[in-house]
């Protein structure tokens, strides 16, 4: 974990943490989902930021034809590593202070959102597939039915692959006026922005500028992190996030 890479604006009684190469992997699928090597990574990456595997929400992402990358699970401490050892989601939804939130991720936006004032926490996965859905206002809209107001939000969106170099082939919103800002179309194919992409529906939803924060690291030519589009199909960070009890 690079120290200088962490959030360093959200408060006191929210932890997030966002591993790095030098951590190891923390999913390799080439060895399943839940190799016991790769486990002790997790496992020994959660402890060394003082939180247990055992109060921890693995959340996996499954690709397939039948997959709607807009699932999105609300998790309390049944839903736990100590208990099951994955929850599929899309996006995982807690309002429970203890119970961690993991999330392995390549060159895709790991993002928490997080309401300062009802002390609600997700994590949402926002790669090229769930992007395009909604799960993003599907998210929004849950917190709005719990209380939430837009001015109590708070974003961090992790490391990802930058647009100067991500590349694909065939992109099915390369016309969409909405997606314009956000991609650059060359010879070689259509390069995008996921996480400008994604900060844009945000301000859209009426949140404020100031409480979204992404990174600016580009996983893609940062040699401390793992790409799967440059090659590095075996290797996984990890983002952990969790809220402490809050003082009454």
């Amino acid at each position: 974990m690079i120290a200088a890479d962490q959030p360093s604006f959200l408060p006191d009684n929210v932890m997030v943490r966002f591993s790095s190469r030098s951590d190891g992997t923390v999913l390799d699928r080439s060895r399943g989902i839940h190799d016991s090597e790769v486990v002790a990574t997790r496992r020994t990456f959660c402890e060394a930021n003082d939180v247990s595997y055992d109060d921890v929400v693995y959340q996996r992402i499954i690709y397939s034809d039948d997959s709607t990358y807009d699932v999105i699970k609300e998790v309390d401490e049944r839903h736990t590593s100590s208990h099951i050892p994955e929850v599929a989601a899309d996006a995982l939804f807690t309002r429970m202070a203890g119970v961690g939130l993991f999330l392995p991720v390549a060159d895709c936006v790991a993002t928490v959102l997080y309401d300062s004032k009802q002390h609600i926490l997700a994590l949402l996965h926002l790669g090229r597939h769930s992007t395009l859905t909604d799960l993003l206002p599907a998210v929004l809209q849950k917190f709005y039915e719990s209380g939430s107001e837009n001015a109590d939000l708070l974003v961090w969106m992790s490391p990802s692959a930058g647009r100067a170099h991500y590349k694909l082939d065939y992109f099915e919103k390369h016309d969409d006026p909405l997606w314009q800002p956000f991609i650059d179309k060359r010879p070689d194919g259509i390069y995008i922005d996921m996480a400008g992409y994604n900060r844009q529906r945000f301000l859209d939803s009426g949140l404020s500028s100031d409480n979204i924060h992404v990174s600016p690291i580009d996983t893609m030519t940062d040699e401390n992190y793992f790409s799967h589009a440059n090659g590095d199909i075996h290797g996984r960070m990890g983002l952990l996030a969790v809220m402490r009890e809050t003082k009454s």
